[in-house]
């Protein structure tokens, strides 16, 4: 997936994939650092015991400019460059749609920018069909299709590991935090899905 996201933001990708293993880890982040503008990782950059990503990143001299967003899916993204040639680096979740959500959001731009196309990402404005629930604490990228009179409707349940959000959204509708439904009618920014 994350490949032919890669190219249809017209970047070549170089897919690898690394063994749980923090030295393997290690030796894959300097080996990508030296040949891509930006190293996209997906896994690996929460918390837990095997989570080998950001200690491999750091001891590869890649320093980290945040970690976590206020974003549902997406919370662990993590984002840091290498000072000595200013080589970028974005860990995404390694849950698929929190993978996905987050490349649109944060590869896709950053890609698109290394290319000289404007930093300014495309999106448009929608209105909800339906009510959406909002999370106290984060923002939602809610996968919507978008009617011919413009209205966005979710494209069934949202949880984080359902793949088939995915399937016939044309855009991600960003449902800012807060208590309470977002009522049918308002206005969302919407990201495109492709």
């Amino acid at each position: 997936m994350l490949s032919a996201l890669v190219t249809g933001a017209s970047a070549q990708p170089h897919a690898h994939r690394v063994p749980d293993d923090r030295e393997a880890t290690e030796r894959a982040v300097a080996a990508a650092l030296d040949e891509a503008d930006l190293v996209l990782l997906s896994g690996g950059v929460s918390v837990g015991p095997h989570d080998h990503v950001k200690p491999a990143l750091q001891a590869n001299g890649v320093e980290e400019v945040f970690w976590r967003v206020a974003l549902r899916p997406g919370r662990p993204t993590w984002f840091g460059v290498r000072r000595a040639d200013a080589t970028l680096a974005l860990g995404l979740p390694g849950n698929p749609v929190s993978a996905y959500v987050t490349f649109v959001l944060f590869a896709r731009p950053a890609l698109l920018a290394l290319q000289g196309a404007s930093a300014d990402a495309p999106r448009r404005v929608a209105r909800l069909a339906v009510a959406v629930e909002r999370h106290p604490d984060r923002d939602e990228c809610v996968r919507v299709h978008i009617d011919a009179d413009g209205a966005a409707t979710p494209t069934g349940p949202q949880g984080s590991h359902i793949l088939s959000s995915l399937l016939g959204a044309d855009g991600l509708a960003v449902i800012p935090r807060g208590t309470g439904a977002l009522a049918a009618g308002a206005e969302v920014v919407v990201h495109p899905a492709r």
